[in-house]
C-alpha cells in the first residue's frame, strides 16, 4: 500500500481533480471503442462508416493522449493532444445530431435531447480547456 500512497503524492495539487480527469479521458476512450465496434446505426448509416471511424478515433486518440498528459501536467500536450480531438469528435458528433433534427423536423422526430447531452458532454473538456489555457506546464509542478 505504500506503492500506491507514493503514486498518489506524486499527482500535485488538486489531486482530486486530476484523477477525476483521468477517470474521464479514460471514459473517453471507452466511448470511442464501443463507438468504433458497434456505431450507432442510425447516425453510422447517415454519414457512413468512414467519418463514424473518424469521429471515435478522435476519441480513443484524445482520451489515450489525456491519460498521458493530465498527471504530470504537461498542459500544451494536453490541449493539443488530447482536447482538440475530442472537441472535433464531439463537434462531428453535434453537427449530425443537428443535421438529423433538421432533416426530420417534418415528421416530429426530435434530436434536440442528443444535442444537448452532446454539449453536457463537452462541458468538462471546455472546463479543462479554461484552466490549463494561460501556461504550457502546471505551474504548481514541482521540480
Amino acid at each position: 500500500m505504500r506503492w500506491l500512497q507514493r503514486v498518489w503524492e506524486s499527482i500535485t495539487e488538486p489531486r482530486h481533480m486530476k484523477v477525476a480527469y483521468l477517470a474521464i479521458y479514460l471514459l473517453t476512450i471507452m466511448i470511442g471503442y464501443v463507438t468504433l465496434t458497434y456505431p450507432p446505426q442510425s447516425i453510422a448509416g447517415e454519414i457512413g462508416p468512414v467519418l463514424t471511424v473518424i469521429w471515435s478515433v478522435l476519441f480513443i486518440v484524445g482520451g489515450a493522449a489525456g491519460t498521458i498528459t493530465v498527471l504530470p501536467g504537461w498542459w500544451w500536450a494536453e490541449r493539443l493532444l488530447a482536447i482538440a480531438p475530442i472537441g472535433m469528435g464531439l463537434a462531428i458528433y453535434l453537427l449530425v445530431a443537428i443535421i438529423l433534427h433538421a432533416q426530420n423536423m417534418d415528421t416530429g422526430s426530435s434530436r434536440l435531447t442528443q444535442v444537448g447531452i452532446i454539449v453536457l458532454a463537452a462541458s468538462p473538456f471546455i472546463i479543462r480547456m479554461l484552466i490549463i489555457r494561460d501556461y504550457s506546464y502546471e505551474p504548481r509542478r514541482r521540480g
